[in-house]
């Protein structure tokens, strides 16, 4: 795939509407074929004409070597590859005597966030959709305002996370159930696992012993309609799927919404809790305020 400017903006959908409608379905199907595959890409091969052109390539296929066609390093590899040649590996080099390195300060405050609070201010999530794919995971769809506001988080969580949360560090948790001076519906609350986070840490080398910790989360009340079966379809899918595919998707009513390619991010676990189970020390205890969402 030859990548410019141009077919990375349609690509990604943010060509003029209007424009692009064929490479925009061809973007749909490099997506589909990624995620059947699991995110491996033994496929598709990204080409640029020159070494400087490096941000036209789609996020989707960045990961995968990319050639420059004015290298003719790059040039000779890629020939090289389309005729199955391997490329060649010089032997290894003897391994080096490293000095011992001592266990990295330990800090007594650790600051841990999904959450930009500046950029989730300026994307303004509106409410949570829900897609049923049939027989694929189902989609779970963080909707906002603002499409750049979105995209800018998804990539910061794509920069943190990867494709796939495999450590599950993003915590997403529906909350159902009344809650005193609110309408009756449920709620979605956005956080970091800190449990995980402690284990990642320690498995970098610091040492964690009942320091402060300090996160901060976002949630959203969601009032579905009377009769809505929306939550218990997803709930049913996830159950028979054991994974979804988190999405950033573009409101601008109830009846209309669009989804962002390009940003998905595979998950396996979803928290669904009771109200009544959720106590002032809980990870949870933001939906319990009687403030407005946002």
């Amino acid at each position: 795939m030859v990548c410019t400017e141009t077919y990375r903006k349609r690509v990604m959908g943010d060509e003029i509407p209007g424009h692009g409608h064929g490479v925009r379905w061809e973007g749909n199907l490099i997506y589909q074929h990624l995620y059947d595959a699991g995110a491996l890409n033994t496929r598709f091969i990204p080409v640029i004409l020159h070494a400087a052109d490096r941000q036209n390539v789609p996020e989707l296929v960045r990961g995968a070597t990319i050639y420059a066609l004015d290298s003719a390093k790059d040039y000779e590899a890629m020939c090289s590859r389309l005729d199955g040649i391997a490329p060649h590996k010089p032997p290894l080099g003897a391994r080096p005597q490293l000095p011992a390195r001592p266990v990295k300060t330990n800090p007594k405050l650790y600051i841990t966030s999904p959450i930009d609070i500046d950029l989730w201010n300026r994307a303004q999530w509106m409410a949570v959709v829900y897609g049923d794919r049939g027989d694929s995971p189902p989609l779970l769809g963080l909707a906002f305002n603002d499409r750049e506001a979105a995209k800018a988080i998804f990539r910061g969580w794509h920069e943190r996370y990867g494709d796939r949360d495999e450590h599950e560090e993003l915590r997403v948790s529906i909350i159902e159930g009344d809650i005193p001076g609110r309408e009756s519906g449920y709620s979605v609350n956005i956080s970091t696992d800190l449990d995980v986070f402690i284990e990642r840490l320690r498995a970098a080398g610091y040492d964690y012993d009942d320091d402060l910790l300090f996160s901060i989360s976002r949630t959203n009340r969601m009032y579905p309609a009377p009769g809505s079966e929306n939550l218990e379809t997803f709930k049913r899918n996830l159950k028979r799927n054991k994974t979804y595919v988190l999405v950033p998707v573009v409101y601008r009513s109830e009846t209309d919404v669009e989804i962002i390619p390009g940003l998905e991010i595979l998950k396996n676990k979803v928290l669904f809790r009771r109200v009544e189970d959720i106590n002032e020390n809980d990870p949870d205890i933001a939906v319990m305020a009687r403030e407005q969402d946002g």
